[in-house]
């Protein structure tokens, strides 16, 4: 079996009085694999669609570990690489935080904002990492498949039926 943690599935987390989402509970179990055990989850903007990303500190390696062997195929392709600015970009916009047992943890006010995360998220597991989106975001991005933007937009529907409970 493979070390790589692979996260799937989708779920809706509402902002509790506290403002802290809550890590969908296999999300949860996954991160804390992929973190030596511990409840510790790295979260970044996903640098081209626009919403936040989470995963454990083994992808936080991962990514290190990439940028890397990236230099090293440049470096014998004999092709010019910044490997210092690729750092940068992949690891320097990522903030560690703790969730407790029951998944609940506070998202960076930097990557809320730059997401646009206000008082709902929504979690979506997409191989090595899973993203966080703004609802509205996620429906307006004409990338993401026709089944998950039409999930979203239901649950958006039904929420404001309720009253936006």
């Amino acid at each position: 079996m493979s070390d790589v943690i692979l996260y799937s599935g989708n779920a809706f987390s509402v902002a509790d009085g506290k403002g802290r989402f809550v890590l969908p509970l296999e999300m949860r179990k996954l991160v804390r694999q992929a973190s030596g055990d511990e409840n510790r989850l790295c979260l970044s903007v996903h640098m081209d669609n626009g919403c936040a990303t989470g995963f454990g500190l083994s992808h936080k390696r991962f990514l290190f570990d990439e940028v890397a062997e990236l230099e090293r195929l440049a470096r014998e392709a004999n092709r010019p690489f910044n490997g210092d600015l690729e750092r940068e970009n992949r690891l320097g916009t990522i903030e560690d935080v703790n969730f407790d047992d029951g998944g609940r943890f506070f998202l960076h006010p930097d990557i809320k904002d730059e997401a646009g995360i206000t008082d709902v998220a929504f979690f979506y597991g997409v191989g090595r990492y899973f993203q966080i989106w703004k609802p509205e975001a996620l429906i307006e991005s004409p990338d993401r498949p026709a089944l998950i933007r039409n999930k979203v937009k239901r649950w958006l529907d039904a929420r404001a039926a309720e009253g936006g409970k």
